[in-house]
């Protein structure tokens, strides 16, 4: 085919380059939406090819595989090109010539190099935003914390005992008169989970946000036992999403109304109140026509009552927008928390004036430090509901979602329902601010993205370093940790161009090398 090596050779690394952006950038951007394996090209065969290799695998690791996969292809086509152009130069020289390992160096070498470019070029695609006005990856950030690590809160304050729900806001169209703090559910699972979420009911808490892959279903089963004899009571909201991930655009209709319908079983009842296409990436993924026609049939059906969207992704803007344009969405849940992205206030009140939208503000501790920081104990236990009572300050914000997991987040939380927030808990704000200084990493940012030779997502690196380190979700955070493509073992050793690019003051250099200390068992 090629009458020179060297032709071979380049012309195997522009095919390599143009892999690179078209299918494994392609593929770097889908892998942190957490898209079911079903999102992917023969995805149900290589999760069972995964489950093989892990079988307690509980996440979808069908678009690694196919990644993976897709550059060793790359990789095998370039050798074979490369050592076949090679093998029949050395041919025409000394046609005696027919060693078997003729031409296999240079296909190795060339599949190496090949790897390395689509790689690169895939990561640049994905993870920067390459050819895409520079909106690659980024995931909200809940944010990081000092090495000082504390993992209890402090003392379970007397005053807290008995705290009830004290205010129900109006959830926009939907009619509904929800609590002002919405049980998050997302740690909730087993007994211990069924019993914060029996005392979050008794308490007054009506509104219930859980997910198929939130503690692998483990929190729709628990839910389901504790809101049993209290069903028409509650405003039960789910995701169109399976235990292994969420739903990608162009899923069939009927395998959105199975996952719902799953759910439905799962929790024990005929119907839920609100389906989010949950962690939405795209205005494609959005409208995409199969949910939204599974959504009217189990709505005819009688099995969802409102459609919901939640977003947090590097199209945020967009897809928030399209949303409210839309006039299909009947709810949008946000990141919202003191100090937040200050385009979202504006997107907020559009949704409400424009679309009469209810609106649930999450992520609303600024990522969980009150549990992390050492010289913040005077105030730590008081911090949760000087965050609750900033975000329900503001009147568009129909409720706050906040995960319980603990019984003492029932009192603690609910403390701060119907409350406005005083000059002390603006000063608890203020203060947490100034202590984080140079350890937050903002939301919707990315700015030390492009500074990185490794092209590291580092914004996740530190959101699980966060998991570990603030919430004390270790587990968790080694898990995801484990799965990037990439981690912050090279930092040691690089210049640490990334130095003066974090517009809060961020050490990167120290907190990634730090975060790949608390996140490997080396």
């Amino acid at each position: 085919m090629f009458s020179k090596p060297r032709n071979a050779i380049i012309a195997s690394l522009v095919f390599a380059a143009v892999a690179g952006y078209f299918v494994i950038g392609h593929y770097l951007y889908k892998l942190p939406v957490g898209l079911d394996s079903s999102a992917f090209l023969a995805g149900e065969a290589l999760q069972r090819l995964a489950l093989l290799v892990d079988p307690g695998l509980q996440h979808a690791a069908s678009g690694l595989v196919l990644l993976i996969l897709s550059l060793l292809i790359v990789g095998a086509i370039v050798f074979l090109v490369v050592r076949s152009a090679v093998r029949a130069r050395a041919a025409a020289v000394d046609p005696e010539r027919r060693g078997f390992l003729t031409g296999a160096g240079a296909g190795a070498g060339a599949a190496l190099g090949s790897i390395v470019i689509a790689g690169g070029i895939g990561a640049a695609r994905g993870l920067l935003g390459l050819g895409q006005g520079g909106r690659g990856w980024l995931e909200i950030s809940n944010k990081i914390n000092d090495d000082q690590i504390v993992k209890t809160h402090p003392v379970w304050q007397p005053e807290w005992k008995g705290a009830r729900v004290q205010s129900y806001r109006r959830f926009g169209r939907t009619g509904w008169n929800v609590s002002d703090i919405v049980l998050g559910t997302g740690r909730i699972r087993d007994e211990d989970g069924e019993e914060v979420a029996r005392m979050a009911i008794d308490r007054g808490v009506n509104y219930i946000d859980t997910s198929p892959d939130y503690s692998a279903a483990g929190s729709e089963q628990a839910v389901g036992r504790a809101i049993k004899g209290k069903r028409d009571q509650l405003f039960i909201a789910t995701k169109f999403c399976t235990p292994i991930g969420h739903l990608g655009r162009g899923t069939p209709v009927a395998g959105y109304k199975h996952a719902v319908e799953e759910s439905l079983r799962r929790l024990g009842t005929d119907y839920v109140d609100l389906c989010h296409v949950h962690s939405c990436d795209s205005v494609g993924r959005l409208m995409d026509p199969n949910v939204h026609e599974a959504f009217d049939q189990l709505k005819a059906e009688g099995k969802v009552r409102f459609l919901g969207v939640s977003s947090h992704t590097p199209n945020l803007v967009e897809v928030a927008n399209a949303a409210i344009d839309s006039g299909r969405f009947d709810v949008m849940m946000l990141a919202y928390h003191h100090g937040i992205w200050a385009p979202l206030a504006e997107i907020i009140s559009r949704a409400r004036s424009s679309q009469d939208m209810g609106i649930v503000a999450m992520k609303t501790l600024k990522g969980g430090k009150h549990q992390g920081l050492a010289d913040f104990h005077d105030q730590a236990d008081s911090y949760s509901q000087a965050a609750l009572k900033w975000v329900l300050s503001n009147p568009e914000v129909s409720c706050a979602v906040i995960s319980f997991f603990k019984p003492q987040h029932v009192d603690e939380y609910l403390f701060a329902s119907g409350k406005r927030p005083s000059a002390g808990d603006i000063g608890i704000l203020e203060e947490y601010d100034r202590q984080i200084l140079g350890s937050y990493c903002a939301p919707h940012c990315g700015v030390c993205l492009d500074s990185c030779p490794e092209t590291l997502p580092i914004h996740d690196v530190l959101r699980h370093r966060m998991y570990f380190e603030d919430y004390g979700w270790e587990k968790e955070g080694m898990g995801l940790y484990a799965q990037l493509e990439r981690n912050a073992a090279v930092c040691a050793s690089c210049s640490a161009p990334c130095l003066g690019t974090c517009p809060t003051g961020i050490p990167i250099q120290e907190r990634m090398i730090g975060a790949h200390r608390l996140l490997t068992l080396s």
